[in-house]
């Protein structure tokens, strides 16, 4: 079972309105709802990789 998120339902809403002509705006801003998703998981995936490097080595300190 495919999962779409809102923001991906929504590009495809906007993808459709743009292609049948009911909105005139430009492409990057009918794909900016998945541009808003690619570079929030791009921070999310930073912040973990931070954390968990931070994590790790307290963890190595404890036990090795």
């Amino acid at each position: 079972m495919n999962n779409l998120g809102i923001l991906e339902l929504l590009t495809i809403i906007l993808v459709i309105c743009k292609l049948a002509g009911v909105i005139s705006w430009s492409w990057w801003l009918v794909f900016l709802p998945e541009i808003i998703a690619l570079l929030s998981y791009i921070v999310f995936v930073f912040i973990y990789k931070r954390v968990y490097k931070k994590v790790e080595k307290e963890v190595d300190k404890w036990y090795f």
